[in-house]
């Protein structure tokens, strides 16, 4: 019976022993572990950072491509804009002159209208050489500009642009030292379809021209059409 309790003390202290030396190796384990976890801890840690990234990057690119699609749109409708402003103006009428005195004018005793015979530029025929008269064939936005010359010492010499029988401006001037005397304007006009633009000599003016310098021109064109 001895015997057996023996055996049983010693089956408990061998039992103490296997335990006490599993635990310490388990514990040796688990500290051997210790820095795989923390490394692993660590590489979830930068996972999570790389996938929020992702995700903003992802975020980022659906803006992008938004403002890209926004962009596209701009660009459409600007490209419809400028194909409705180049058949606008293809469609709108081809309007421009540039005419010239050729020899002198005046002085007459009545203002008088200064018929330009030399044509340098009439596209559309707007402008008359029988009349002097300017006459708009659609309604919009003209430019006109002239320039006159004198050379008659002592007198008077310019010219009167008239809209209709409406005096739009004069330009003169008193020639002291028989001199090339010159004076120049131009002014935007808004006329109606038949309105007539011509200029004028004023009474006991004087205007010279000599042969092809062309010192006395009329020019206008159509800005744009209403």
């Amino acid at each position: 019976m001895k015997h057996a309790k023996d055996l049983l003390l010693l089956a408990v202290c061998l039992s103490g022993a296997l335990v006490g030396a599993a635990t310490a190796d388990l514990s040796a384990q688990l500290q051997e572990l210790s820095p795989s976890v923390a490394t692993l801890t660590s590489m979830e840690s930068r996972l999570a950072a790389t996938e929020q990234t992702v995700q903003d990057q992802e975020k980022r690119v659906t803006e992008l491509r938004s403002e890209l699609d926004a962009a596209k749109a701009d660009l459409l409708h600007y490209e419809e804009q400028v194909k409705e402003m180049q058949k606008q103006l293809e469609d709108q009428p081809k309007v421009a002159f540039s005419v010239a005195l050729n020899g002198n004018v005046g002085p007459y005793n009545v203002e008088t209208i200064l018929v330009y015979p030399k044509v340098m530029t009439n596209v559309g025929n707007a402008y008359s050489t029988f009349t002097g008269f300017f006459t708009a064939p659609v309604a919009g936005v003209y430019f006109f500009s002239f320039n006159a010359m004198d050379d008659w010492k002592r007198r008077h010499m310019g010219a009167a642009l008239y809209k209709n029988n409406e005096r739009v401006l004069l330009n003169y001037s008193w020639n002291h030292w028989d001199d090339h005397e010159h004076v120049a304007n131009s002014v935007v006009l808004q006329l109606s379809s038949g309105d007539a633009v011509s200029m004028r000599l004023p009474a006991h003016y004087h205007v010279t021209e000599f042969g092809a310098h062309n010192f006395n021109i009329f020019s206008g064109f159509l800005l744009f059409a209403q």
